[in-house]
């Protein structure tokens, strides 16, 4: 049993790999905007159906489909500050849940003409470069696409890190972060640091569609599971803290994984739920 666990865990590493790239995304944007991008899932699905669409339909090499879902996923997130989110953001005193209404509006279009291009189809395999065959490690068994997704999730981590210490861009963002009308009486641009917020959120979103494509096959449903999954790992780390989004995530990942060990997969949200309400618990208790 005890290697079950174990293989259990590292699945769940990779699993967490994914939400941690979601609640990046999320973390980003709500950073630079103070709003929570409710189509975060939804890109990531994107992202899923372009790598299907790039590989199976039009047959065009890896590197290739990466680079137009990059492209794409990003286009759509700009699109999205630009006519979507900026017009609550340039109204003084703010917009109460206007942004809620607006981003989860732009979602549900996504997924409507994503659904409606890709037809009456039931979700197709998406060809991975990596062999099927999985690491063997004494006990432990451990997929190459598992190995992929963590490893370019602690690559973009790493990457966010040194950009934000590094890159006066990144310092900016971090003091928009802070205040966002003392950034601006500070000379920070901050609609470009929207801009900016939404292009990371929407590569970390292709970043995640691409490694999760083959796992997960061309299914056009998916946006809202993994909308809830991020935000879940988010809450769990704390709102706002990048430190935070990536420990609740693969907390999160983890916690499945080793649940479905024991229990049944169909109730992961429950799960998801119970692990977020344990922590708010612990936290009402130390105080």
């Amino acid at each position: 049993m005890f290697h079950i666990v174990v293989n259990a865990i590292i699945a769940g590493l990779a699993v967490g790999s994914i939400y941690g790239l979601i609640a990046i995304g999320y973390t980003v944007i709500y950073n630079g905007t103070r709003i929570f991008n409710l189509a975060q899932g939804t890109l990531v699905m994107v992202a899923v159906m372009l790598s299907y669409f790039a590989l199976i339909h039009e047959g065009w090499p890896q590197w290739v489909a990466f680079l137009v879902l990059l492209g794409g996923v990003c286009a759509l997130s700009l699109i999205e500050e630009r006519l979507i989110v900026r017009p609550f953001l340039n109204r003084r005193g703010g917009d109460g849940i206007g942004w809620f209404i607006a981003t989860l509006a732009f979602s549900a279009v996504l997924q409507a003409v994503v659904v409606r291009l890709y037809g009456n189809h039931p979700p197709l395999p998406v060809t991975s470069p990596l062999p099927s065959d999985p690491i063997l490690i004494g006990f432990v068994h451990i997929s190459w696409q598992a190995l992929f997704s963590i490893i370019a999730f602690l690559v973009v981590c790493l990457a966010l890190f040194a950009f934000y210490k590094k890159t006066w861009l990144g310092q900016a963002m971090r003091a928009t972060a802070v205040d966002r009308d003392v950034a601006l009486l500070r000379g920070i641009d901050v609609t470009r640091v929207s801009q900016l917020a939404f292009v990371i959120a929407g590569a970390a979103a292709a970043i995640g569609g691409f490694v999760v494509a083959p796992i997960v096959y061309s299914d056009p449903n998916i946006g809202l599971n993994y909308a809830i999954k991020g935000f879940i790992a988010l809450a769990l780390g704390g709102f706002g803290s990048m430190r935070g989004a990536i420990a609740g995530a693969l907390v999160l990942g983890v916690a499945e994984q080793v649940y479905d060990v024991y229990g049944n997969a169909s109730y992961e949200v429950a799960v998801s739920v119970a692990v977020r309400a344990t922590r708010v618990i612990a936290s009402a208790a130390r105080r």
